[in-house]
C-alpha cells in the first residue's frame, strides 16, 4: 500500500511538473522511421511515455500478482485450517471435560492426517474411543499413530498401558509395562505404572523388591511410599499365612524395625500368626501391645482369635481390663469367649453382657445366647438371638 501511494505521488508531481513545462512551451517533436514521419509537441510525446510506462509496470504487477496467486492460495487456506483447528481445539476440549466422548472423538478424527499436531489428535482421538468403551477404534488410533510418528513409541504405549490398567486388563499391560521398563530402566512414570499393576496382581513381594528403586528416583511422595510399604507388607503377610509360622516370623524380622511398631502391620501380623497356626503366639503378640496401647483394632482382631490356653488368655486379658475401665468392648467379647470355653459360664455371661453394653455386636448377642441357653435361660437366650438376627440385617449393606 505505501509503496502505489509513493508511485501516485511520483506521478502526481511529474504530472504537474509536465504541466507547467506545457504551459511555456509546448514545444515540437519531429519522429522518424523509414517512409513513416509523425509530428507532434514535447509534451504529447512524453505524456505517450509517461502512460507507456505506467501501462507496462501494471503489467508486470499483474503477471507477478499471477505468478504468486496459487502460493497466496495456499497461504489462504493453511490460515483457514490453522483458524478451525484452534476452533476444534477448544471443543474437543469442552466436549471431553464434559464427557461428550462422541463428539470429542468425531472433532479429532477430522484432524488426524494433519501435518502439525496430528499426533495429539490421534491421542484425543483414542482416549474418546476409550471413554466410550471401544477398545477396537482405540488401539486402532494408536496403532496409526505409532506408525505415523515412530519416534513417539514409547510414549504411546506408555499411554496403552495406562489405558489396558484401566480397563483391569492387567496381562496385557504388564506386558507392555515390563518391555517398556526393559527400554527405559529409570523412567518414573513407568516404574509407577509397573508398581501399580503388581499391586492389583497382589505380587506383593516384587512390590516390595520396586521400593527402594522408587525411592531413589522419587517416583513418589513420600506419603504415597510409606502407603504402598504397609500395602505390601500386609499382602506379604497374608500370603504367607499360608505356609507356615516360620516364613511369617522371618518376614517380620526382616521388615523395618519402625513398620513393626505399626497398629495395621501387628494387626496383619497376629491374623498371619493365627492363619499359620499359631495362635497362642498371636494372642500373646496382642495382649502384650494392648497392655502397651489402647487400640480397638487390635482388641477386634483379638476378639476374632482362639487360644489353646484359654486360662492363661482369660487371666491376661481380666488383667488389663481392670487396669484400663475405658477398655474397647472387643477386648470384653474376647474374655467372655475364653470364659466360654472353660466353661465359666458367668465370668461368660458377664463379659458378654458388658460388650454388648459398650458397643452390641453380632458376636456378642450370639455368645450371650449360647450361655443363656447352656444356663436353662430359654426365652432370653432366644431374644438374645433375635438381637443378633436383627443387627446382621441392620448392618448387612445394601
Amino acid at each position: 500500500m505505501r509503496q502505489l501511494i509513493l508511485i501516485l505521488l511520483v506521478i502526481a508531481l511529474g504530472a504537474a511538473a509536465l504541466t507547467l513545462l506545457v504551459m511555456r512551451d509546448a514545444g515540437v517533436a519531429h519522429l522518424g522511421w523509414g517512409d513513416w514521419q509523425v509530428d507532434t509537441t514535447l509534451a504529447a510525446l512524453l505524456g505517450l511515455v509517461v502512460a507507456a510506462m505506467v501501462l507496462v509496470g501494471l503489467t508486470l504487477r499483474m503477471i507477478g500478482l499471477a505468478l504468486r496467486a496459487p502460493r497466496l492460495l495456499r497461504q489462504r487456506k493453511a490460515r483457514r485450517q490453522q483458524e478451525r483447528a484452534l476452533r476444534d481445539v477448544a471443543d474437543s476440549a469442552l466436549c471431553l471435560i464434559e464427557g461428550e466422548w462422541q463428539e470429542a472423538e468425531q472433532i479429532c478424527k477430522r484432524h488426524n492426517r494433519d501435518a502439525q499436531g496430528g499426533l495429539v489428535w490421534l491421542l484425543g482421538a483414542a482416549f474418546s474411543a476409550h471413554r466410550q468403551g471401544t477398545s477396537a477404534r482405540r488401539d486402532d488410533m494408536l496403532r496409526l499413530a505409532e506408525t505415523r510418528f515412530p519416534d513417539a513409541s514409547r510414549a504411546l504405549r506408555l499411554v496403552q498401558a495406562e489405558m489396558l490398567i484401566d480397563e483391569d486388563r492387567l496381562e496385557g499391560a504388564l506386558s507392555l509395562l515390563q518391555a517398556l521398563h526393559a527400554e527405559a530402566p529409570r523412567q518414573p512414570h513407568v516404574l509407577r505404572l509397573l508398581t501399580e499393576v503388581q499391586r492389583r496382581r497382589g505380587e506383593w513381594d516384587a512390590v516390595l523388591q520396586r521400593l527402594p528403586e522408587l525411592t531413589r528416583l522419587r517416583a513418589l511422595p513420600e506419603e504415597r511410599l510409606l502407603a504402598l510399604e504397609e500395602d505390601a507388607v500386609e499382602g506379604r503377610l497374608t500370603q504367607l499365612g499360608a505356609t507356615g509360622t516360620e516364613a511369617v516370623q522371618t518376614f517380620w524380622r526382616d521388615i523395618r524395625r519402625s513398620l513393626r511398631g505399626r497398629e495395621r502391620l501387628i494387626a496383619a501380623y497376629a491374623r498371619a500368626l493365627n492363619a499359620s497356626g499359631a495362635h497362642d503366639i498371636a494372642v500373646d503378640l496382642l495382649i502384650k501391645t494392648l497392655r502397651e496401647r489402647g487400640s480397638e483394632a487390635l482388641a477386634a482382631v483379638l476378639a476374632g482369635l482362639d487360644s489353646s490356653q484359654p486360662k492363661a488368655a482369660l487371666e491376661a486379658t481380666e488383667t488389663l481390663l481392670a487396669r484400663n475401665v475405658n477398655a474397647p468392648p472387643a477386648l470384653r467379647l474376647f474374655a467372655a469367649r475364653m470364659a466360654w470355653k472353660l466353661d465359666l459360664w458367668g465370668k461368660a455371661r458377664s463379659h458378654a453382657e458388658a460388650a454388648i453394653a459398650s458397643q452390641p455386636s453380632v458376636e456378642a448377642h450370639a455368645l450371650l445366647a449360647r450361655v443363656l441357653e447352656r444356663e436353662g435361660h430359654t426365652a432370653k437366650a432366644l431374644e438374645q438371638a433375635q438381637h443378633a438376627l436383627e443387627h446382621v440385617f441392620k448392618t448387612k449393606p445394601t
